[in-house]
């Protein structure tokens, strides 16, 4: 029997548009419920589905109250996906064309290869930096037999053309043997959820937005491990030590003003977590992320 409340709000806290065309909305969302790229437990592609339903249950506001009513969001519903080296070209090109500010749901972190590959395609022409908010660097070059698995994205991404000095990673804390070699000879910039919770995640920014200054667009890779296990459950390899819900939320309030045009949002396992924790944490960085993106005109 199902036993979910009647929404209070329209799609994501009223900012959808039913019927607007991605060129007529400041914002897409498109789910990718795929979770084929998975090492350990599942159900991130249940994740879409759940974060659409609980986005009613939201309201128009960021945390500061700064209202987000005026935004006009389109919804394109989910993209399928069942074997990523026959589908994620079509992916990748679907998100190719898009003229505005992207927000991807999965699904599993692989999703996210088709999706930075198409925002190199969009803004080949620009500085893209990609923010990379994860435990792990998904540096492996094949994990499980895979070169699509979830721990392969961002080796993926650098064999696509992305640069290392173009990555910041932050809230590192899992390491796999053959990710050290490229860690340690490439220029990534590379903050620890240890090095956040020593330094304090104000300085952390601080040093951030100023590597970020120098960049024209910015893309953003949040997969949900990032956070301590204490704030999402929800995730299929939850991993101890990391950062909080409040210390994240910091980070990307502290980005309004910059030129942000995408965030990815992976990981989330909605069977694993009962309490939905994991989704509403999910949902209140997607409406800070909404939040400072639409400020990135502004002067930072």
């Amino acid at each position: 029997m199902n036993t979910d409340p009647a929404p209070t709000h329209g799609l994501w806290a009223d900012l959808a548009r039913p019927g607007l065309a991605p060129a007529q909305a400041d914002f897409t969302i498109l789910g990718v419920p795929y979770e084929g790229g998975v090492s350990a437990r599942g159900g991130t592609a249940q994740a879409p589905a759940r974060l659409r339903f609980w986005s009613q249950h939201l309201t128009p506001f960021a945390e500061d109250r700064t209202p987000l009513g005026h935004l006009r969001l389109c919804d394109l519903g989910d993209h399928p996906v069942a074997q990523p080296e026959q589908d994620f070209p079509a992916l990748r090109e679907r998100i190719r064309q898009m003229g505005n500010i992207l927000i991807v749901l999965g699904g599993d972190h692989s999703i996210s290869i088709p999706v930075i590959q198409a925002q190199l395609d969009r803004f080949s022409d620009r500085r893209l930096a990609l923010l990379w908010l994860d435990a792990h660097p998904d540096l492996c070059d094949f994990f499980n037999g895979s070169r699509f698995s979830h721990a392969c994205v961002l080796r993926r991404a650098i064999e696509s053309g992305l640069r290392p000095h173009d990555v910041l990673l932050l809230g590192l804390r899992s390491w796999e043997d053959q990710e050290i070699p490229l860690l340690e000879k490439e220029p990534f910039r590379i903050y620890t959820a240890a090095q956040v919770a020593e330094k304090g995640i104000r300085a952390v920014l601080k040093e951030v937005r100023t590597w970020l200054h120098s960049y024209d667009a910015i893309h953003i890779s949040l997969d949900i491990d990032c956070l301590d296990p204490a704030f999402a459950p929800g995730t299929g390899i939850p991993e101890a030590g990391g950062l909080s819900t409040r210390e994240l939320m910091i980070l990307m309030q502290g980005l309004r003003g910059f030129p942000l045009v995408g965030l990815d949002l992976v990981e989330v396992s909605p069977p694993l977590d009962s309490s939905e924790a994991t989704i509403f944490a999910a949902l209140r960085l997607i409406l800070e992320f909404i939040a400072s993106a639409a400020s990135s005109r502004k002067p930072a």
